[in-house]
């Protein structure tokens, strides 16, 4: 591939990662400022039960006369939420401790990812309702079990990173010049191994979007508007008669999902930086 390909495909992934950034600020957007404007999301009006999209009711209402504009703001807003959380556990939390873990070596590691195995071992579903019963079905308790469920995979990534990071010239020059291990880790092996774990922590936020979502199309996550609850449940019953109940949620759901990867790619290109910088 010449020089010119490459500019163009590096300046054609650019443009892609940039729409995703401004698709999830528009979505976050519209996730906070809806209902400042407009009808809450539990408000009724029994009058305009199952209404059509039109100016008073943009995405039509259900089958409560509830406004599917709010609602499905307020669903994404919560998928965004969740989101965010998972981002912070898994993506930063599981990212330092893999690299921490391919660092140190020795028992260390060993010793981490023999926990990242076990918790690898059992499947994601199955993990995450495991939680939710034992905690109960809230928003901390869905999020953290997602966040739980998803960081063995980050761990592993970040690890990977920092394995041929461990014996580089720059790494034995910080620690002659007395560098601490957190130091080193923060300092040096971040800027250089953020590139795959971007991509890693990114697709992980739009993973969670669509997990959170399953649970709440099956009724695990129950006591709040979500974009999974809003495709399921009742909306299943009147889609045929009022097919916007289904299609506003789940075009939102999708386009948050692929924006988050689209992220993903984008901070991948503009974090990657030669070893040593």
């Amino acid at each position: 591939m010449n020089l010119s390909m490459q500019r163009g495909l590096v300046r054609r992934k650019s443009a892609i990662g940039l729409a995703g950034l401004v698709t999830a600020v528009l979505l976050a957007l519209f996730a906070v400022l809806t209902p400042e404007v407009g009808p809450g999301p539990g408000d009724q009006d029994l009058v305009n039960r199952l209404a059509s999209p039109s100016i008073a009711h943009l995405m039509g209402t259900d089958q409560l006369g509830r406004d599917q504009f709010s609602r499905v703001a307020a669903g994404a807003r919560n998928s965004i939420a969740t989101a965010l959380v998972v981002l912070g556990i898994s993506g930063v939390g599981g990212g330092l401790i893999g690299l921490l873990s391919g660092f140190a070596g020795g028992k260390t590691d060993l010793l981490l990812q023999r926990v990242v195995d076990t918790v690898m071992a059992l499947p994601l579903l199955v993990l995450v309702l495991a939680v939710v019963a034992a905690a109960g079905a809230s928003f901390w308790s869905v999020a953290l079990a997602m966040a739980v469920a998803f960081s063995p995979l980050t761990v592993r990534v970040a690890r990977s990173s920092a394995l041929p990071l461990r014996g580089s010239d720059f790494v034995a020059a910080a620690r002659l010049s007395g560098a601490s291990t957190p130091r080193i880790v923060l300092r040096h092996l971040v800027p250089n191994a953020v590139g795959p774990w971007a991509i890693i922590a990114a697709s992980q936020a739009g993973a969670a979007v669509l997990v959170e979502s399953a649970l709440a199309f099956i009724g695990a996550a129950p006591g709040r508007v979500t974009l999974g609850g809003l495709l399921g449940g009742e909306a299943q019953t009147y889609m045929y008669g009022a097919p916007w109940l289904i299609i506003w949620p789940g075009i939102v759901l999708g386009v948050l999902s692929l924006s988050a990867n689209l992220i993903g790619e984008w901070a991948s290109d503009r974090t990657s930086v030669a070893p040593g910088t």
